[in-house]
């Protein structure tokens, strides 16, 4: 594979005016091109994982990593459909290869700057595949191979029994659309810097994933579910001091089909955020920010008990069965791993990936497998902020919460998001209604309307480098009177890319409807609160459905997507 990685091929992957620097002690460096041209940032100990477990040199691992972040850029721009059933990062050619099914989809793959690979199974074929996989007790996992154009399931070597046995024999009977594999059983491992060594209580210790914030400035750190299965548990720190308290109230860990991701409340005085990841021996990671996995790309991952290792991602959007418990929608990678490192971190370049959840084979075994969480699905569950350092990519940018209402004596409260830049921002506010404010850290609007009329509002985020942002919306304030709305929250929602979408949104004494924040290829009905459509991206959504009542009056629920390709 390594020779595959030849500096000159990322070169011409990338275009002429990309520079491949790398800084590192000992290096001559050039300083990178500004802009969207600029090399990805990589610490020092990442780049000596990447040497050890990737036998990459200096030159192929910049390059790589480049080439990289330039195919999840293509990945993000190239719409997704039935006739493209799936995409990976191609270390040969440095750049996006997209699976397609038809001339159509090939030309809407090159136009985005991806290569177009002809293959046989459109994703129906693939979908119908993945749902004839029934439970049984070598089962070690299950899910679409990109690359191969094949639903891979993975069934355990050592299993001796007929129900196992009957299931290879009904997936073979499918033909060339399942490829049916040996391998060593899943298993769940173990019982504030990214790696580092935490203790659930009394159990065995898991590893930290990244820190993260509250929409109300509440301190946090992301693990593995199974870590903090314990509603209100004490958590101890890598020094076995109390760092604070693991699934406060017993809604904050999921350890089933939704994924395998947990929190910690970071409640104790003397302890501080830190967006690095330890590489247990060379300068920390500082993340800038999150990214989805791609198959084929590089992944390094930090945990207490094996430490720093790297390897690439193998599979994304994963179901995979721990004996006790099928967890869905994780990626596979080849970075090994040992008990204990359960909650820690996966990290490409500078962006945080995802929060280890199991293995395989362990370190210094053959053929290393291990399981993890995207971590863009739990920082949206509990509308969490990853902490993070350094200058991230892209302007400041502010999401429009559309026109809002309200009626004059009523408590309002709106929360307002910001992306892009360099966190923490900076909140200000113009054309307010009388007796609503802004909180200048947290951009949450409160208080109460004293006065009714149309404003046109217009808020501005500020970045700590005085980057800005703003959006501007109506804001209507009615008198007193009508009806007061209602509505019940639908919960997490799974969805399919390809596939159509119907979601009534319950709600009593409303008049109208709005959402924000919905799938790309949703919409809901303003009068019947109907959300409908055919998500056409894949990743983690969260949206907020706002009902109106007869005078005015408003609620809200706010809840997140998961949409996949089947």
């Amino acid at each position: 594979m390594n020779s595959l990685f030849r500096a000159s091929t990322f070169r011409r992957a990338l275009g002429a005016g990309s520079a491949l620097v790398l800084t590192l002690p000992g290096v001559a460096v050039a300083a990178p091109p500004p802009g969207p041209g600029a090399s990805v940032r990589i610490a020092p100990g990442m780049a000596a994982a990447m040497r050890r477990d990737l036998g990459l040199t200096d030159e192929q691992m910049r390059a790589r990593l480049d080439a990289e972040a330039a195919a999840r850029g293509v990945a993000a721009r190239l719409p997704a459909g039935p006739d493209q059933p799936g995409r990976w990062f191609d270390a040969a050619s440095g750049r996006l290869a997209v699976a397609v099914t038809t001339d159509e989809a090939a030309a809407r793959a090159r136009a985005a700057g991806a290569v177009p690979v002809r293959v046989r199974h459109d994703q129906a074929a693939l979908a119908r595949a993945v749902r004839a996989v029934t439970p049984a007790p070598g089962l070690v996992s299950w899910g679409v191979d990109p690359r191969r154009n094949r639903v891979r399931v993975a069934l355990d070597a050592r299993a001796d029994d007929p129900a196992t046995a009957a299931l290879a024999r009904r997936l073979r009977g499918l033909g060339d659309v399942v490829s049916v594999v040996t391998a060593a059983r899943q298993h769940q491992q173990g019982t504030v810097r990214g790696g580092d060594k935490w203790v659930p209580g009394s159990e065995g210790a898991c590893s930290v994933g990244f820190s993260a914030v509250g929409s109300d400035g509440s301190r946090h750190f992301l693990t593995a579910g199974h870590c903090t299965n314990d509603a209100n548990q004490a958590a101890y720190g890598y020094d076995g001091s109390r760092v604070g308290t693991s699934n406060t109230g017993g809604t904050h860990s999921v350890n089933a089909r939704e994924g395998d991701f947990g929190l910690v409340d970071v409640d104790q005085p003397g302890w501080t955020l830190s967006p690095d990841v330890n590489t247990y021996g060379g300068s920390d990671v500082v993340v800038t920010g999150y990214a989805q996995p791609v198959t084929g790309m590089s992944i390094c991952r930090s945990g207490q008990t094996s430490g720093w290792r790297c390897g690439t991602v193998t599979a994304v959007n994963q179901s995979v069965d721990y004996g006790n418990v099928v967890v869905d929608g994780l990626f596979i990678t080849n970075a090994c791993s040992q008990g204990g490192d359960s909650g820690g971190s996966y990290v490409s370049g500078d962006k945080a990936v995802g929060i280890h959840s199991g293995g395989g084979n362990a370190c210094g075994q053959s053929n290393p497998n291990t399981d993890a969480q995207p971590v863009g699905e739990a920082l949206a569950k509990w509308n969490l902020t990853l902490s993070t350092g350094g200058t991230q990519p892209g302007k400041v940018t502010v999401a429009s919460p559309g026109d809002q209402t309200g009626t004059v004596g009523q408590a309002a409260s709106l929360t307002l998001r910001a992306s892009g830049g360099t966190a923490p921002y900076t909140w200000s506010a113009t054309g307010l209604p009388s007796g609503l404010r802004i909180d200048a850290s947290t951009g949450v609007v409160s208080g109460t309307p004293s006065t009714a009329g149309t404003s046109s509002v217009t808020v501005t985020a500020r970045d700590k480098n005085g980057t800005t942002g703003t959006a501007s919306f109506g804001w209507t304030i009615r008198t007193t009177g009508g009806t007061t709305p209602t509505i019940v929250n639908p919960g997490s929602q799974t969805a399919y890319v390809g596939t159509p979408v119907t979601l009534p949104i319950q709600a009593s004494n409303a008049v109208r409807y709005q959402a924000t924040g919905l799938p790309t290829g949703l919409r809901i009905d303003a009068a019947t609160g109907v959300v409908s459509g055919t998500p056409s991206q894949w990743g983690i959504f969260t949206s907020t459905v706002t009902v109106t009542g007869s005078g005015g009056a408003t609620a809200s629920a706010r809840f997140t997507w998961n949409v996949w390709f089947r």
